[in-house]
């Protein structure tokens, strides 16, 4: 159940002092403000009720005093919470904090979300939530900035430090010095979505696994030769999936991955992504593979509800569709549709690392995964230091990551002296076809592995319930990709948050058109330059220069 891209191995630093590092580098952050907000933080201690009085790295949490914290979930079509779900009861026996869902739908999760942190609503956690989703409630003080809080959240400062995540903060901050968002934390960092393949057709064609999106075309042409109904490549994803991994092979930022549309800056001013060559190169790449019948238009328009890779499996079950964009999680939709028409055993499914294009063996820069956001109403709690430690725990403490996926240790699985993990005979996880024939599945009717356990995961853990192929796909992610240097941080004030917030969405959906009418050929690529005039007619000049008085007085000021 992977919703975004989950790029290089994880170096260990020293081993340093991590209080240290929680009062010099992460909670010290806020030291170097730009400007803005000067609010005192809240008096943590005096609202200690329910916190433990000893909190360290490693150490289980457990409420002195029971208390219950709201948070806003997010029910997938495919996997609404049941009075089944022993998730919420399991955490309550371990913490004494019993979680209160308020309910949001997949389909319009963004939108509810924003109403109500923009109504004052909001329950006190807010998790699902990636770098940027947190900005437009800065300034209206909707939310807390949890920098001036991580001293009191030891597993969160440990893994910053040991997963070399330390200098990332930097691009979470907003204009004034701090950061909103406690992010989840990948100790390897490899694009979640790639190409998946029917590896054993890419080899009857003689192409194997392709390394280049010039060898993917090429075996696209040998497929369509051999299966003439087919359409070869899909996305599935609303066509947001595709040129978002195979973007950043073109030396740009596109889908999923677009953001403020921003790229470059490191050596000078930054640029708007749909404004160089290097995006015209892509739209103009995978247009002709829609041109050559290669690439499913269909595929590119097919509303996603989140249940899946909108219909693809499907194809892949008709043999009408050989390679597409895809998870580990959505490889085995395509597993379990192929098992019912062309049989177990008759296919060889692969994800592959992201081909190389034009800008080389690249991909997207090393980035967070997602994490949660406080409402500004729980600096009032009497729990307030209670629930930091909590979801310090929940999110970032190896055991509770754990449990998160696996669920009770000695009921639902069992682990080895060695770490290896085996699920129990009578359960399955559907989810990633294990024991399929298990009676109890851990996530439809246990409530385990949902999104809050992809947030924050140690290789291992990652590893432990995927396949070998895998961990053959982390290893050629990290052995032959490199990641793009970081987007260049412009945090913008108050009162440029707003004038961005004005300018960035017209653009934005402008691009969002045009990308997909240049690449359906629904419009003549004769017309870029027309595209680029009514970006500019848009305001792509005054935002531009917004976001790079904002760099240029990060720069001076960092």
């Amino acid at each position: 159940m992977l919703h975004h891209p989950l790029p290089l191995p994880v170096s260990r630093p020293r081993r340093r002092s991590v209080l240290g590092l929680g009062a010099a580098a992460l909670g010290g952050m806020t030291l170097a403000a730009c400007g803005g907000n000067s609010d005192e933080p809240a008096d943590v201690a005096s609202q200690n009720v329910g916190a433990m009085e000893s909190y360290e790295a490693d150490q289980q949490f457990t409420a002195t005093e029971p208390f219950s914290l709201s948070i806003l979930w997010t029910d997938w079509p495919e996997n609404p919470v049941t009075e089944s779900w022993k998730l919420f009861d399991h955490i309550e026996e371990l913490t004494g904090v019993r979680l209160e869902p308020t309910h949001v739908p997949f389909s319009d999760n963004v939108e509810k979300r924003s109403l109500l942190l923009s109504a004052g609503d909001a329950p006190s956690v807010i998790p699902l939530m990636y770098r940027g989703d947190e900005t437009p409630f800065v300034s209206s003080g909707a939310i807390l900035p949890l920098s001036d809080y991580v001293e009191h959240m030891p597993h969160f400062r440990k893994y910053v430090e040991e997963w070399d995540a330390v200098a990332m903060l930097d691009n979470i901050r907003q204009a004034d010095g701090k950061h909103y968002l406690i992010p989840g934390l990948q100790e390897v960092w490899v694009p979640a979505f790639s190409l998946v393949i029917r590896r054993d057709v890419w080899d009857e064609v003689g192409i194997g696994v392709p390394a280049t999106w010039d060898e993917v075309r090429e075996g696209l042409r040998l497929i369509k030769e051999s299966y003439p109904e087919s359409v070869p490549l899909a996305d599935g994803f609303e066509g947001q999936s595709l040129i978002n991994y195979g973007g950043y092979a073109f030396g740009t930022r596109a889908g999923w991955g677009f953001g403020d549309g921003m790229i470059k800056g490191q050596d000078g001013p930054v640029e708007y992504a749909a404004a160089t060559a290097e995006y015209r190169d892509m739209v103009e790449y995978y247009r002709s593979l829609v041109e050559e019948g290669l690439l499913d238009p269909e595929s590119l328009t097919a509303s996603n509800d989140g249940s899946g890779g909108g219909g693809v499996h499907e194809k892949f079950a008709a043999e009408t569709c050989f390679a597409a964009s895809g998870s580990s999680g959505t490889l085995i939709e395509f597993a379990q549709a192929l098992d019912a028409t062309v049989g177990r055993g008759n296919y060889q499914l692969e994800l592959i690392p992201p081909p190389a294009g034009p800008a080389g063996n690249i991909m997207g820069p090393r980035n967070f995964w997602h994490g949660f956001v406080l409402s500004s109403h729980v600096a009032e709690s009497e729990n307030f230091l209670a629930t930091l430690q909590f979801l310090d725990w929940l999110y970032f403490n190896p055991a509770a990551r754990e449990m998160l996926r696996w669920g009770i240790e000695g009921e639902t699985y069992t682990k080895a002296e060695d770490g290896t993990i085996t699920l129990d005979a009578e359960h399955s996880l559907t989810a990633f076809d294990l024991n399929p024939d298990g009676g109890t599945d851990l996530q439809k009717d246990l409530g385990f592995s949902t999104y809050l356990a992809e947030s924050t995961e140690s290789r291992a853990l990652k590893e432990s319930y995927n396949s070998a192929d895998y961990t053959t796909y982390i290893d050629g992610v990290l052995e032959n990709l490199e990641p793009m240097p970081p987007w260049t941080p412009a945090p913008l004030d108050e009162a440029e948050l707003e004038q961005a917030a004005l300018m960035a969405t017209p653009l934005k959906d402008a691009v969002d058109t045009a990308t997909l009418q240049f690449i359906l050929g629904q419009r003549d690529i004769e017309e870029w330059d027309a595209f680029q005039q009514e970006l500019e007619a848009a305001g792509l000049p005054a935002y531009l220069d917004l976001v790079n008085t904002a760099r240029d007085r990060f720069e001076e000021q960092s």
